[in-house]
């Protein structure tokens, strides 16, 4: 259908690609796959190049090295001092760009900058310079490196240099340890004149860049942290020179609760050692003690009214160092930076487990201050503003308080776990964050089923040793939970939670055998012969589960429902080859109970191939249950009639002889005894129920493996 002269003076021809009926089918032409082949790929490329952009803009100059950059030498000294002086004075930064000087360590250039005291806005283009010069080297090269981001690289330059001058300083005051709150220091050298000169003025250098993003900002303020954290206890000169870089960041540091957190640590212990008396004694760079009286209680005291709103300066813990040029700007600006958190990042100041970070141990960082945060004091006086402050500050310390508390508790309801139901939450999420916590992959001294147990029920034995704690209930419901939902995975899980219980079986049987000491004329009674004749210690809270939480099929199309129906099957063939549960106990429960009645439930047509099997196999399963019987000493007191049995026998001997030709040990996977026996139900015989129309039970009873 192109517009060319030929078809504007004829028109468009019609052109069929199959000739004939044009109105029929095309199924019995024979058409050359090769042409079809070429005619796809070519439609292929032509729609790759319509959707290809073609670049119509001028390609990126590349930098011209030799042009544009010349690096220092020793003979250019008196063009590097030409250029910085042009720099730091009004020349155009077109005219400087035609000739940038390059230095070999990159470092070098902050010490320029700050000699001839260059605006920051121009020093940050020179820097940019730099950068771009390195850029086109990388470019350039024929094997290419990997590119480091220049914004991490250029804070570990800057950071870098920054902390050699901060460590002449630090040795300098070091040298003269202050003897007292107003004894003056000596003059400084001329080297740490110098430093400081670098200090002041790079500092400002590296906040233009913070906020004009050529820095990491984490990196960054971790290293202003990590600077302050490194201050000893009586260097009150050099935390004075650090403050104003902390105060200048404060909005940076709220944005992120681990830095705030660390932050916070450092400023209520500093306030700590300024409240304390005698904290800063002759061995802890010889300040004489201001003898101030700190408030009694705990951080956060539970009502607001000791402290009146605006209460007077006079009044509060601080009175002496309102007075003291060395302490008052300390305590006004760690108190501020506190302050700050408290308003703008309260989630720091939490109570709360710490499991990974050394620095951030276990509690709060309100811990360590005896007042309370808004108790601090705060510039400006007595003011409206003031008083609003505060009881914005009071108002977040009660939450932060609540928030600690139900951390603590581990959000149980019941206050301080006094009562067993607290007591047994937090037993079960202690339970799960270690199975959690557990590392199933690998095994050694620390981490093998051993330990497992012992973190689980090793605080959990009550005092008499032989019984179950109150809360072991609670436990084994959460350990079949956790080996049954979908919301976990591994199929690990249902041995894990058998070896578990086995364990637990053994040791209280091993109790209860120890205390009853019932032996016999023969020898002692075995651990083994006692477990035989008694029921299973978990047997009924099992039951229980399979009453009330076990999974159970009731929708086909539920992928999540059959899986967990598979793991509760492998669950319960675990639990059975470990002697937890007992089948035959549990077979005889349901007989008792008439869940297995006959008259609710239609049984399955036996067909004429399947008679003599299910025969001989229905007296085979009637003579081991009565030895079974006779066993458990259950027969006495609960009879089982000919017919009920016959019944019973007529309505499972047909799945139970799938399960016993199919899978008929509990080792084999429970995945596949569910697919065999769902095939069975849903496809090969349609005389049979549905499995998802069956009760609970009847669904189990028909899974579970039948010990031989």
């Amino acid at each position: 259908d192109e517009l060319t002269a030929l078809n504007v003076k004829q028109g468009f021809n019609n052109q069929p690609a199959v000739s004939g009926d044009e109105h029929g089918s095309a199924r019995n032409v024979n058409f050359n796959p090769s042409k079809i082949s070429s005619n796809f790929s070519s439609i292929i490329a032509e729609k790759l190049r319509c959707n290809t952009f073609a670049d119509t803009g001028k390609r990126k100059p590349l930098v011209n090295q030799k042009d544009n950059f010349w690096l220092v030498t020793a003979r250019s000294q008196s063009s590097i001092n030409n250029w910085f002086t042009d720099l730091a004075g009004t020349k155009p930064l077109t005219q400087l760009a035609k000739k940038v000087p390059i230095f070999s360590k990159k470092e070098e250039v902050f010490g320029f900058l700050a000699k001839y005291s260059v605006p920051v806005m121009r020093s940050a283009w020179m820097i940019k310079m730099t950068c771009a010069y390195h850029a086109a080297i990388t470019e350039n090269k024929v094997k290419k490196r990997h590119v480091i981001d220049p914004c991490i690289e250029w804070t570990q330059i800057i950071t870098k240099y920054l902390l050699e001058q901060l460590q002449k300083i630090a040795e300098f005051y070091r040298q003269f340890p202050s003897q007292g709150c107003s004894s003056p220091l000596p003059a400084m050298p001329a080297d740490v004149e110098a430093a400081m000169k670098q200090w002041e003025y790079n500092e400002k250098l590296a906040m233009f860049m913070f906020q004009d993003g050529m820095l990491d900002r984490h990196e960054f303020l971790t290293w202003v942290l990590e600077c302050f954290e490194k201050v000893r206890p009586g260097e009150d000169e050099l935390l004075r020179l650090l403050l104003p870089l902390l105060l200048q960041y404060s909005g940076e540091f709220v944005q992120s609760a681990y830095l705030s957190r660390r932050l916070a640590y450092f400023c209520t212990r500093r306030l700590n050692l300024l409240l304390s008396d005698g904290s800063l004694g002759p061995g802890a760079g010889g300040h004489a003690a201001h003898g101030i009286l700190t408030q009694q209680g705990n951080a956060l005291p539970t009502t607001p009214t000791s402290q009146p709103a605006g209460g007077n300066q006079s009044q509060t813990p601080f009175t002496d160092f309102y007075v003291c040029p060395q302490h008052r700007p300390l305590v006004f600006g760690l108190s501020c930076m506190l302050q700050s958190i408290v308003l703008c990042c309260p989630s720091a100041l939490v109570w709360h487990y710490s499991l990974t970070d050394s620095r951030n141990k276990t509690g709060s960082p309100l811990d360590l201050l005896p007042i309370a945060p808004s108790s601090l004091p705060m510039p400006g006086g007595n003011t409206v503003f003031t008083q609003q402050v505060r009881a914005k500050l009071r108002e977040i310390e009660e939450q932060v308080k609540e928030r600690g508390q139900a951390v603590e508790f581990r959000w149980s309801f019941d206050k301080c776990q006094e009562t067993t139901a607290g007591f047994t939450i937090g037993r079960v999420l202690h339970t799960l964050e270690v199975l959690d916590n557990h590392s199933f992959e690998k095994s050694d001294f620390n981490n093998s089923l051993d330990s497992l147990y012992n973190r689980i029920f090793g605080s959990g034995q009550s005092k008499d040793g032989h019984e179950m704690s109150p809360d072991d209930d609670a436990v084994v419901t959460l350990l079949c939970e956790w080996a049954v939902c979908c919301k976990r995975s591994g199929r690990h899980r249902a041995m894990v939670v058998a070896k578990l219980l086995e364990k637990r079986q053994a040791e209280i049987e091993a109790e209860r055998c120890g205390e009853s000491e019932v032996v016999d004329e023969k020898g002692s009674v075995s651990s083994g012969s006692l477990s035989a004749a008694t029921l299973p210690v978990f047997q009924d809270v099992l039951l229980q589960f399979l009453d009330t939480q076990a999974p159970t099929l009731t929708e086909p199309g539920n992928e999540s429902e059959r899986v967990e129906f598979s793991n509760l099957v492998l669950l319960f063939c675990e639990l059975i080859r470990h002697d937890v549960f007992s089948h035959n106990i549990y077979m005889c429960t349901l007989i008792s109970r008439g869940d297995l009645a006959s008259d609710s439930h239609l049984p399955r047509p036996r067909s004429p191939s399947d008679e003599t099997s299910d025969e001989s196999e229905r007296k085979e399963q009637d003579a081991g249950s009565s030895v079974k019987m006779e066993d458990t000493g259950l027969s006495e007191s609960m009879e089982i009639d000919h017919n009920s049995s016959a019944n019973f026998d007529e309505m499972f001997s047909p799945p139970m002889h799938c399960e016993s030709k199919g899978s008929p040990s509990p080792e084999k996977p429970a995945q596949e005894q569910d697919g065999k026996s769902t095939c069975k139900d849903k496809g090969m015989d349609p005389a049979f129920p549905q499995l998802y129309e069956q009760p609970r039970h009847i669904q189990y009873a028909t899974h579970f493996p039948i010990p031989q």
